[in-house]
């Protein structure tokens, strides 16, 4: 007997022995005669030259139905849950099948019933004896647990007999002639179809890799291709559904490309749909290539690398596709462009333009590295040439300032060694006149004039007079000298030039300082400065002063004492 279920494999020739048929299991039985019997377990079955197979069991879930075709040629549709044995006496083949499920209000189902017109159809009706096993918890024990002697006794010699319970359309009957009608099913629902009726299978176009999709045109995937019976499928939904697919584009220069493009449309009339074409993608195919090679004609591959196809986004670029959309029930809602593949002559131009780009981006990122350089060099040196001008304005000041210090102490000891000087003339004069004397003093009822007054004090004052206007010529030339020089200074101030450098050069060059150029040099400080020729200021008074003739005659010498002789003091003693 075994352990495991026996199937259809198994077939014996039992000459005579028995077989234990367990529950679950079903066998048919021929005998010498051939004639055939169907077991059902639990049974013991004595063989005596028969030959015995076990059958394949099929059975159905809530989900699903059988669905029968028997030898007579009558198909029979069984819904779940079911259970039946193949018997190759009673049945060509057996399919376990799913039922039809739309789960939403949006799937839909085309069925078509075969209904009866009331013609009769001239033809004799052939006997059908359905004969099967027992259909699980519906095989009755009255039916299947009769021996053998008494199947005999009662003339039943073919088995147990069932007649099977086989589902037809309202309306059908084998002896009239038939119609087919129509029908649209919307979910939610489980439909399992009887035996007069089929479902509308959609068979459209789309890509090769998507195939197996169902439902929607917009799963025919990415592919550039699409092929004629790609799709197939019962179920139709009918909300908002998208279109993916890569079509060809070649520009007015002769340039192809590829465009991915995404279409969402919505189905608008189902009726349409059924009544105007059996592949609406093919359509919607020859819509779309029309209207690329219409965009083609107007676009070149300058503007698809410099602006690229934003034009794509829009309905309006597509008209043919609505066209053909709306002669078939759809409606087009939406484009969207999600990439532009380029061919090779176009990536070749896009990066030429690109590396074209990147250049003048480096240029110009070069450019404007230098320009900033440059303002800020210029910057730079506008703030240097400022703080130039600056130091160079104080530092003449200052020498300006030194210079004139310097004139004014010059001037103070020129005057009071022209002070010294005049008193000194006063004097010589007064001794010249001979108006003090040392025996006037002793003596002074009897003074003794000089005997060169009356010549020495016109040929002094005329030689003072000369001397005097000398000094007062040296000293105006001198003053001019020192004016002309600060000009001189001050114009090359106003021309931005670098004064201190250019007195060091000065100096340099003509080894005197500015006494060299002013020509004017006196004294012993003079003198020391202008052989130095390290730029220094050079004293510019002379060191000779003047003196008015008047300045003389107003002051009193005091009187000259003469020395006394050896008789005089003689005298005096």
């Amino acid at each position: 007997m075994g352990v495991d279920f026996r199937n259809g494999s198994y077939v014996r020739r039992v000459k005579c022995g028995k077989r234990t048929i367990k529950a679950g299991e079903c066998a048919a039985v021929w005998d010498s005669r051939g004639r055939h019997r169907q077991v059902m377990g639990p049974q013991v079955v004595h063989l005596w030259w028969s030959t015995i197979r076990f059958l394949d069991r099929h059975s159905a879930t809530p989900t699903q139905y059988l669905s029968v075709l028997h030898s007579s040629g009558k198909r029979e549709t069984i819904r779940g849950p079911a259970v039946l044995y193949e018997n190759p006496v009673l049945h060509d083949s057996i399919e376990v099948k799913e039922s039809i499920q739309l789960k939403s209000s949006s799937e839909t189902l085309v069925v078509y019933t075969e209904v009866s017109v009331g013609t009769p159809v001239e033809s004799e009706p052939t006997q059908v004896d359905s004969m099967a096993g027992g259909l699980g918890a519906e095989h009755k024990e009255a039916e299947g647990g009769e021996d053998e002697d008494d199947m005999k006794a009662d003339g039943k010699g073919n088995g147990s007999v069932q007649l099977l319970r086989t589902s037809y359309a309202s309306g059908y009957d084998a002896a009239q002639e038939k119609s087919v009608s129509r029908r649209v099913l919307t979910g939610p629902a489980v439909f399992v179809p009887k035996v007069s009726e089929w479902c509308h299978e959609f068979v459209w176009s789309g890509n090769a890799h998507n195939a197996h999709a169902s439902g929607s045109a917009a799963n025919g995937g990415n592919g550039a291709v699409v092929l004629p019976g790609a799709l197939r499928f019962n179920v139709l939904e009918t909300n908002a559904r998208t279109w993916s697919v890569d079509a060809t584009m070649r520009t007015s220069d002769n340039i192809p490309f590829t465009c991915q493009l995404t279409f969402n449309y919505k189905l608008k009339s189902l009726e349409h749909l059924l009544a105007s074409s059996t592949d609406p993608v093919a359509e919607f195919w020859s819509g779309l290539q029309a209207d690329m090679c219409v965009l083609g004609d107007h676009v070149t591959s300058a503007t698809v690398l410099a602006k690229g196809l934003n034009v794509m986004s829009t309905l309006e670029s597509f008209p043919f596709l609505r066209e053909r959309m709306e002669a078939n029930g759809f409606a087009l809602n939406a484009v969207i462009l999600r990439r532009v593949i380029a061919s090779e002559a176009l990536e070749r131009r896009f990066n030429a333009a690109a590396a074209e780009e990147a250049d003048g981006a480096r240029r110009l990122a070069l450019a404007e590295t230098n320009l900033k350089a440059a303002q800020a060099k210029a910057e730079t040196e506008e703030r240097e040439a400022a703080a130039r001008e600056k130091r160079d304005a104080r530092e003449a000041e200052t020498k300006e300032a030194t210079i004139r210090l310097e004139m004014s102490r010059r001037e103070e000891r020129r005057q009071k060694e022209h002070a010294m000087e005049a008193a000194q003339v006063r004097l010589r004069i007064q001794l010249s006149d001979g108006r003090v004397s040392t025996i006037s003093m002793t003596t002074p009822t009897h003074p003794r004039p000089c005997p060169h007054h009356t010549h020495t004090h016109p040929q002094l004052a005329h030689e003072l007079e000369i001397t005097r206007t000398k000094e007062q010529s040296k000293a105006l030339y001198a003053d001019a000298q020192i004016e002309r020089q600060i000009k001189f200074l001050r114009e090359l101030k106003e021309l931005d030039v670098d004064i201190t450098a250019f007195l060091m050069k000065q100096g340099g060059a003509d080894g005197g300082g500015l006494g060299g150029r002013i020509g004017v040099s006196a004294g012993a400080g003079v003198g020391a400065g202008a052989g130095t020729g390290t730029g220094e200021l050079v004293t510019l008074v002379p060191t000779t002063f003047t003196f008015a003739l008047s300045d003389a005659g107003s002051v009193t010498a005091p009187p000259l004492v003469h020395p006394m002789t050896p008789s005089e003091k003689a005298k005096n003693s």
